[in-house]
């Protein structure tokens, strides 16, 4: 993955023997090869620097940062090529972010970028710099300048992507002109297609009057929770035939199904088709199949303490996944017993966040709040607004089980302040505490709104749902209480529809 905050972030070291030597970042595709430098003095600055690069991959980044402080100094650097030079200022700047210096990484990047304005590797990261620092306008700027400046798709991890597009709910035009450059570059998660995105990108265009593009992007779509979102939404009628096999969700989920077997026989072994096949079966409601297919991994995941290197994420989504079929399968227990491992072989240096916040939810759900409360002083600050919300709604489920009235108006305060940018989040806790009313006036303004519609419609079709726990059967009254009103009814068929289908919602 790429454009990883500096303590998270690999940065990995292939060394030929001389004189060719390279250094590259982990998956970045930015690298600094040696065996261009002709003169054995460009070689040999070139072998320091990846060293230290190797030093800093080793953990030791305060010994790497002041031996590259010397390199960056050294007069040999004018005499490197362009292109290796400004990788030599972007590599830099990595190590300065594992020493979160974060000053030290915009000035180096910015280097970067004045000795080669092209230098794709740069600009993302860049971009992440921006993202971090709340410029989220810059960073789309960035985002697609670094497309157009990429051979072939953009190297951008999956979590740059989603919280970049999160962070540009409310800028329409720069969200668009980064989709739209992620879809044209065919930027895909290892080989399979974000039709999540895909669907925004669509709702994107038909807003903007781009019908000629709305076809060819719902070409890309063919998935099932995608197409049950595309089916509800009355804007996507003239694109899709409510009759042709091609467009139904179901037949899609077999589809979808088949195709990831064929993927997981080419590439076997624990990787992001292992987690797709994996979560395609829970939706289609094969739940039984996901659990013998996470058997293995859940015996081998309760007698290790870490997952394989390289591994964590895999393995932490694929017991979170096992944990979801189990409680929809009516073993509460089990399911437990599998997000506690999906929890204990997530990557530290990985996203620890939803796998704690998962974990949490889960416990608030079997009515043990204080169990909830323990996992939330884990998680931390640093997650962004849509975690941050659901961090609070779990709050104050746990805090309204514990009967803590200040605890519970603190988490309140903090959904009514991320509701722009969470609204269903903010919806729920209404409903938590029986507002029906406002619940309702929420639910409406999301109809509304051109982009929240698609959420809204896609939480009220009839899909399968799993036995309700205790502590969650007001809750899930409260929803069916709102369902059912006028004003929600007519409001849902002015703009969408309710259909029914044997699908889990993922």
């Amino acid at each position: 993955m790429t454009c990883r905050t500096g303590t998270t972030l690999a940065l990995l070291l292939s060394l030929c023997v001389a004189p060719v030597a390279t250094a590259a970042t982990a998956g970045s595709g930015a690298t600094v090869d040696a065996s261009s430098a002709a003169p054995t003095a460009n070689t040999a600055y070139l072998v320091e620097f990846g060293a230290a690069l190797q030093q800093a991959d080793r953990g030791d980044s305060l010994g790497a940062s002041i031996i590259i402080d010397r390199l960056l100094a050294d007069p040999r650097l004018a005499n490197i090529d362009v292109e290796n030079r400004s990788h030599v200022w972007a590599s830099a700047a990595m190590v300065a972010g594992a020493q979160k210096q974060g000053a030290v990484v915009l000035q180096r990047l910015q280097q970067a970028l004045a000795v080669n304005p092209r230098n794709a590797y740069a600009r993302l990261r860049l971009a992440w710099s921006q993202m971090v620092e709340q410029q989220p306008e810059a960073a789309a700027d960035s985002v697609v300048r670094a497309i157009a400046d990429s051979d072939g798709a953009p190297d951008m991890s999956p979590q740059m992507v989603w919280q970049l597009d999160t962070q540009l709910k409310h800028q329409p035009a720069k969200r668009l002109a980064v989709l739209q450059g992620l879809f044209d570059s065919e930027w895909k998660i290892e080989g399979i297609e974000p039709a999540e995105l895909w669907v925004v990108l669509a709702t994107l265009q038909a807003e903007a009057g781009q019908g000629d593009k709305v076809a060819a992007t719902l070409e890309r779509i063919d998935a099932p929770i995608p197409l049950v979102r595309l089916r509800a939404d009355k804007r996507f009628d003239p694109y899709l035939r409510r009759d042709d096999p091609r467009h139904d969700p179901v037949a899609a989920a077999r589809r979808h199904i088949d195709q990831l077997r064929v993927d997981a026989m080419l590439a076997p072994g624990l990787n992001e088709t292992a987690v797709e096949l994996s979560s395609a079966l829970m939706v289609a409601g094969e739940l039984q199949d996901v659990v013998g297919m996470t058997e293995t991994l859940a015996v081998a995941a309760t007698e290790a303490t870490v997952a394989p290197p390289g591994k964590g994420r895999y393995v932490a989504w694929m017991l979170d996944i096992r944990s979801r079929a189990l409680r929809r399968l009516g073993k509460p227990d089990d399911a437990l017993a599998a997000q506690l491992l999906a929890l204990r072989m997530t990557d530290p240096q990985g996203d620890t966040v939803s796998q704690n916040l998962n974990l949490a939810s889960l416990y608030v759900a079997l009515d043990l709040p204080l169990k909830a409360r323990e996992i939330m002083q884990s998680v931390g600050d640093d997650m962004s607004a849509y975690g941050a919300s659901t961090q609070a709604l779990i709050e104050l489920r746990a805090a309204l089980q514990l009967k803590d009235a200040a605890a519970a108006q603190r988490a309140r305060e903090r959904l009514l302040a991320n509701r722009a940018l969470a609204p269903d989040h903010y919806r729920e806790s209404l409903l938590v505490d029986h507002r029906m009313d406002e619940a309702a006036a929420s639910l409406l303004e999301q109809l509304a709104d051109p982009m929240e519609r698609g959420t809204a419609l896609f939480d009220l079709q009839g899909v399968l749902r799993a036995p309700v726990l205790p502590a969650d059967a007001e809750l899930h009254a409260s929803w069916e209480e709102l369902k059912q009103r006028a004003d929600v009814q007519a409001a849902v068929n002015r703009v969408g529809r309710i259909d029914t289908y044997p699908l889990f919602a993922n």
